[in-house]
């Protein structure tokens, strides 16, 4: 009994940290709506979330100080900024072109990418499983990109690229911070990551401020702020690993399949976006392509390693 508890709440864990993850992408949405920017959005989800990963990555660090080398701390520090600055960017920025189901989709396909990746750099082999994953995935993301490409035009084409930009960084990132994690943990790399991109994030807003193109920052676009550093980025930050620790990596990935279905549901009653066939069958034919790799023994480790990489 008490370990079917144990796994029930890890269950709601990885259920629910999915969700939040997955509302990024509405919170944006709904700041962009009151005049924020980009660029301000990620300088209070930065500000407001860091102090939580630095009190975390503070008492790793103590237990591995003895065992931290600086080629490892300097190595998770740029792949933190590619992550968290870049990749992140690229998807906000994205978010103002396309629907958050759209963004939410395309973000979705990284795991296919880290096959290919994986096949090209690593002389893994692709198998007929990951080829049938490949090519489910992306007619569902081609479904619901010719729909909206129908409906609003060209810029779908650019936001689109802009996502799929952030989806390749992150693939390449989950790819090469394996090894990393598995040297400083998953808690301290995160901290060293966050820091940086901190630091890169805090240059780049400065530089908007000083051109005069950073809006007043009004209470309500700091509330977002803070709803997207506590509830989208810190919380199941913490919940996602504590699902690993109670479930493992591979089943905690494949609940990830909520994750597009959540945000679609959330767009529709929040945002109010359109849903129909196309969003439904994009929706099945994506989580379906993912399910393949994400229930087979290869991704099992790449799961954990991107569930803990998407901490930020």
């Amino acid at each position: 009994m008490r370990h079917d508890h144990h796994r029930l709440t890890g269950l709601g864990f990885a259920i629910i940290g999915t969700i939040l993850f997955g509302a990024k992408g509405i919170v944006l949405k709904l700041a962009l709506d009151e005049s924020s920017t980009v660029e301000q959005m990620m300088l209070l989800r930065m500000g407001f979330s860091l102090p939580a990963f630095l009190a975390v990555g503070f008492f790793s660090f103590r237990k591995r100080l003895a065992s931290t080398k600086l080629r490892t701390v300097l190595l998770a520090a740029g792949l933190g900024i590619m992550s968290y600055h870049l990749c992140t960017w690229l998807d906000f920025q994205g978010l103002r072109y396309t629907s958050a189901q759209l963004e939410r989709l395309i973000l979705f396909t990284y795991p296919t990418i880290v096959a290919v990746l994986a096949a090209i750099f690593l002389k893994e082999t692709l198998t007929i499983r990951h080829m049938m994953a490949l090519a489910l995935s992306y007619a569902g993301v081609f479904l619901l990109f010719g729909r909206e490409f129908s409906q609003q035009g060209d810029h779908i084409i650019f936001g689109s690229l802009l996502v799929f930009s952030a989806a390749i960084l992150f693939a390449i990132y989950v790819t090469a911070a394996k090894p990393v994690i598995n040297a400083l943990g998953s808690a301290l790399f995160t901290s060293i990551a966050m820091t940086a991109a901190g630091a890169t994030i805090m240059a780049h807003s400065s530089v908007v401020v000083i051109s005069g193109d950073m809006p007043d920052f009004t209470w309500l676009i700091i509330a977002y702020g803070v709803l997207l550093a506590t509830f989208c980025t810190v919380l199941p930050s913490f919940m996602l690993s504590e699902a690993i620790a109670r479930l493992g990596s591979g089943p905690t990935s494949a609940i990830g399949n909520v994750g597009p279905v959540a945000t679609s549901m959330l767009a529709v009653f929040v945002l109010g976006e359109s849903f129909g066939l196309p969003h439904l069958g994009a929706l099945i034919l994506t989580s379906v392509g993912i399910g393949l790799l994400t229930t087979g023994k290869p991704a099992a480790t790449t799961g954990q390693a991107a569930l803990n990489a998407e901490k930020g």
